[in-house]
């Protein structure tokens, strides 16, 4: 099975962003999908794309996520995720919570890491497909 764990940022920008960013994403998901990947999630992806509709009391929005993530394979936490989290900090130049999804993608073998933030361009670990965002909205 080929896995690939699909970014917060993907998610927020495809249900709140611009109509352009949801075409892109559409197409490049489709793309994957007829590819035979299966799209995966965690709970730090929960925890990134309900905190703020839950906190705001968008309740339209947290029933649009919450369809969306019990469509994809729920990836579990692990005891050493945050060691290991640590450790991608540096070996791969990330932030905390980026370095959490990076620590669970890398730990339940995802051979794709699909976002649309330029900041895991030089992802190693584990290989990232980027959503380039900045070409769909005319300038």
């Amino acid at each position: 099975m080929k896995l690939a764990y699909i970014d917060s940022c993907v998610w927020i920008a495809r249900v709140e962003g611009l109509p352009e960013y949801q075409k892109v994403i559409d197409a490049n998901l489709q793309t994957l999908a007829e590819e035979g990947w299966t799209f995966c999630t965690s709970d730090v992806v929960v925890l990134e794309v309900l905190a703020k509709p839950l906190r705001e009391n968008q309740d339209h929005l947290v029933q649009i996520y919450r369809n969306i993530i019990q469509k994809l394979k729920t990836l579990k936490n692990y005891s050493g995720v945050f060691k290991n989290a640590l450790s991608l900090t540096k070996s791969e130049n990330l932030k905390g919570m980026d370095a959490i999804h990076v620590a669970i993608a890398e730990h339940h073998n995802c051979q794709l890491f699909v976002t649309s933030d330029p900041h895991f361009r030089n992802l190693k670990i584990v290989p990232p497909q980027l959503i380039n965002l900045s070409k769909s909205v005319a300038r």
